[in-house]
């Protein structure tokens, strides 16, 4: 006689009681508000210590650090600027609410972040719990999403925020729209199409959900209704407007979309389509590894063997859903809820970063994922699937709470990158640009060496590299890479302005005027650059040319005090006393505890006929550096010229002296 499995009853549903009837009452434990309030303080215990980390400059810098908008905010410069060739007017009002609780630092950020986080959490749990009429598997699922590791990049970077904020307006407008199902008033349908509109002008990411709207649909139905495709009729268009301009933005931004789609062929795409599908369940089973970088790495013009045998897996994978799970709508719609919102995160083509698999790509996706675990485990008796449960919560929290940790800072996030996938040019190009800002050169140096080693056209990491040389006063090897850089195609105004410097500061100012010259056309509002045309000027002869920059440099930067110094040292040669007088006095008034300013202008007092001003200037002087040589000279010419001789001598005397002491 055949033997059949066993196999425990599921928990019958229990579907949301239609209006007006009475709620049956629910176990203490099944009560929603409580569960919600266990969430949100999951979400705290794992998030709370990063709210403490500070930036990383990989896109914050140029999100939030460097983004005038944010510096002086108005609705229309939201509404009508880009960031990074996205156009994402809530999240930049994200990014200002921010800047308004800490301003330029980033604890406010990961506050922010992380209530953002809790209140997905929730809104997830709702969603499932009202879709399913189940409460523990919308918990389980509700709560893995709360503390897997794999959610931290979206959580703790700060220019992340458009992530969980259009995950915030997308799952509202799932929640709305299953409440219009239930009950068809204009209000929920109203507030599903305006939180989609959020969601899509938060981030680009949200043009899967009319699709979702559909998922929902044909769980509901247990069929396909073309007649209901009609009410997602303003969503589709929304949608397709949306995901259009998208690509108008990123060309806008400078990427070219299509060359830059040719480095994969169309072979290459398959394969990783494939292999990304399967990557991200891989990394939810085992929640370790995780980097902020996981490139696609051919050697040898050869992929892994992983990636040919993703397909075959997915096909598997398909047929196995197909025959086990036909009838199965809540295991369909748990693989509908992973695939749909992943589906422009898969790298079909280059959009920016598209090449990139990251953790963020999949913040909302892994929700689908976590509830086919449930789903799975709701079948164990209690015991064990609660114990289950736990134990996964306890793992997956303490996992991630280690993990908030590698976004501390830029430092922390690349070397973990680069631990993770040396190979990976961008994250030593990026460490090495943290190493720069935190004035550690020697690293520097050597991580954007090892970004070249590993990929020759990370031509960025010349300039990288070449900043980092002049700062340690190598001065020739500054000067090969950015010749370098400029070589291999980067046009910016800070890349010809430190050629330029450097070639100022090896004698070969006549060489310097052209780069310098470049770089005032690219930023024509950029006082170094003046200064040092100035200065290139001066050491070719062309006083007149470099008085003019330098007067320049001062007009756009008022405190700049070497380029007053250099002013009044031209304007005292060609006898402009008087004006060499002010640039002192104005110099004097940003550092007035510099013996030099005084002393230089207490010799254009004297110059101007003016011996008492002068030797008051020189007193000072002293008075601030008591060994200063020069200015025992310039009291020495001063007391010769009023006839105090025998000072005179002294002074000369003691010059001499400190002269020769040092």
């Amino acid at each position: 006689m055949a033997k059949h499995k066993h196999i425990p009853k599921r928990e019958p549903a229990q579907p949301l009681p239609a209006p007006g009837q009475p709620a049956s009452p629910l176990p203490w434990w099944e009560r929603p508000y409580l569960a919600a309030a266990i969430l949100a303080g999951l979400v705290f215990l794992v998030y709370a210590a990063s709210v403490g980390n500070g930036f990383v400059f990989f896109d914050d810098d140029k999100a939030i650090l460097y983004n005038q908008t944010l510096k002086q905010p108005s609705l229309q410069k939201f509404f009508s600027g880009q960031n990074l060739g996205m156009y994402a007017p809530l999240s930049w009002i994200g990014y200002w609410l921010g800047s308004l609780i800490s301003g330029t630092e980033a604890w406010g950020y990961h506050l922010l972040s992380m209530l953002l986080h809790g209140a997905n959490t929730v809104l997830a749990y709702f969603f499932l719990r009202h879709l399913l009429g189940r409460h523990w598997p919308a918990f389980f699922a509700a709560a893995l999403f709360a503390v897997h590791p794999v959610q931290v990049e979206a959580v703790s970077w700060a220019a992340a925020l458009s992530t969980v904020l259009f995950s915030c307006f997308y799952l509202l407008s799932l929640l709305a729209y299953l409440a219009w199902k239930r009950r068809p008033a204009p209000g929920y349908f109203g507030l599903a199409l305006a939180a989609f509109l959020c969601a899509g002008l938060s981030k680009s990411a949200a043009v899967t959900l009319p699709l979702a709207l559909i998922a929902i649909d044909v769980y509901q139905s247990r069929r396909w209704d073309w007649a209901a495709l009609l009410n997602k009729v303003p969503f589709f268009a929304f949608s397709l407007f949306l995901g259009a301009y998208t690509l108008v933005t990123r060309a806008q931004e400078g990427h070219d979309i299509e060359a830059a789609s040719r480095v994969f062929t169309a072979a290459d795409r398959f394969w990783m389509v494939g292999q990304t599908l399967l990557f991200y369940p891989v990394k939810l089973l085992a929640p370790v590894g995780f980097s902020v970088s996981y490139p696609f790495v051919k050697t040898g013009g050869v992929w892994p063997w992983t990636y040919y045998a993703a397909p075959a897996m997915l096909l598997a994978l398909a047929l196995l859903l197909w025959k086990k799970a036909r009838g199965q709508f809540d295991i369909l719609f748990a693989v509908a809820l992973y695939v749909i919102p992943l589906a422009v995160m898969l790298p079909f083509r280059t959009v920016g970063s598209f090449e990139l698999r990251s953790d963020r790509y999949v913040y909302l996706s892994s929700l689908g994922l976590f509830l086919l675990a449930a789903l799975f485990l709701e079948r164990q008796r209690p015991v064990l699937r609660n114990s289950l449960l736990a134990g996964a919560v306890a793992l997956a929290g303490f996992l991630a709470y280690r993990q908030t940790a590698v976004w501390k800072d830029g430092i922390a996030l690349f070397t973990n990158c680069v631990k993770k996938t040396p190979q990976a040019a961008l994250c030593q190009c990026n460490l090495a640009y943290s190493e720069l800002l935190a004035l550690k050169f020697e690293n520097a140096v050597y991580h954007y060496t090892e970004a070249l080693r590993y990929d020759p056209a990370t031509v960025e990491a010349y300039n990288g590299r070449g900043q980092a040389y002049f700062r340690m006063k190598k001065i020739p090897e500054a000067l090969d890479d950015f010749t370098r850089a400029i070589q291999a195609g980067l046009v910016t105004p800070k890349l010809f302005l430190n050629r330029g410097k450097c070639l100022v500061m090896l004698g070969r100012p006549e060489e310097a005027l052209p780069d310098l010259g470049r770089s005032l056309e690219l930023e024509p509002r950029s006082p170094e650059a003046y200064f040092f045309r100035a200065a290139a000027y001066e050491k070719t002869g062309n006083p007149g040319g470099a008085l003019e920059d330098y007067s320049k440099a001062i007009e756009q930067n008022p405190d700049y005090l070497e380029a007053l110094v250099n002013r009044a040292l031209i304007r005292m040669n060609a006898r402009q006393l008087e004006a060499a007088i002010d640039d002192y006095s104005q110099a004097i008034r940003i550092n007035p505890n510099l013996e030099m300013l005084f002393n230089n202008r207490g010799y254009a007092h004297l110059k101007n006929g003016q011996p008492g001003k002068a030797l008051d200037d020189v007193n000072k002087a002293i008075g601030l550096n008591a060994r200063y040589a020069r200015a025992y000279q310039t009291r020495a010419v001063i007391c010769q010229q009023t006839g105090q001789m025998a000072q005179a001598q002294a002074d000369m005397q003691m010059a001499q002296q400190l002269q020769q002491g040092q």
